[in-house]
């Protein structure tokens, strides 16, 4: 896992936090520098989560000669983004949570209209699978998850989180 931030003191608090949990406490985590601009080039997952009006995750940061997936978390509301353009236009999915949201208050805004008619919803990606292109191991993928989040989603992961802790407080100890 190779974590970059903005400041030395924000990774390091996010590192404690992470060693605290012994669920998140198995992770090698990798601190990049704060200017290395090549920080990502042998990832196939990144995340974002920032709140920045500027693209912090460019094309030169990844690697072009493998898979990448990209999970875009942070741009939720105008103004705000993650990604180059170059990310946007090469992406061969993108894929959303909300395709109103994404174009008002995610990544999607800062889309053509061209882009902005092939990306479609997680859950409609996740029900019809002709919406998803044939993988071709002769063609290298990148896709993209933008999520600028659905307080519906929020509610119902949070109900199921709280029905799971009651059955494990409820069931028999060993």
């Amino acid at each position: 896992v190779v974590l970059k931030t903005r400041s030395r003191s924000t990774a390091e608090a996010f590192l404690r936090k992470m060693k605290s949990n012994p669920l998140d406490a198995q992770w090698r985590i990798t601190v990049a520098d704060d200017d290395a601009m090549d920080a990502f080039k042998g990832c196939q997952l990144v995340h974002t989560l920032t709140t920045s009006r500027e693209p912090i995750l460019l094309a030169k940061h990844l690697d072009l000669s493998q898979d990448v997936h990209i999970s875009a978390v942070g741009a939720d509301s105008p103004g705000k983004r993650e990604l180059g353009s170059c990310i946007l236009k090469c992406a061969d999915i993108i894929a959303c949570d909300s395709l109103v949201q994404t174009i008002e208050r995610g990544e999607g805004q800062f889309c053509n209209q061209m882009q902005r008619a092939s990306i479609v919803e997680i859950g409609t990606l996740l029900a019809k699978s002709d919406k998803i292109p044939p993988y071709q191991t002769d063609k290298l993928r990148w896709t993209i998850f933008d999520s600028s989040g659905i307080a519906l989603q929020d509610v119902c992961i949070a109900k199921a989180l709280c029905q799971l802790l009651e059955q494990e407080a409820n069931s028999p100890k060993y």
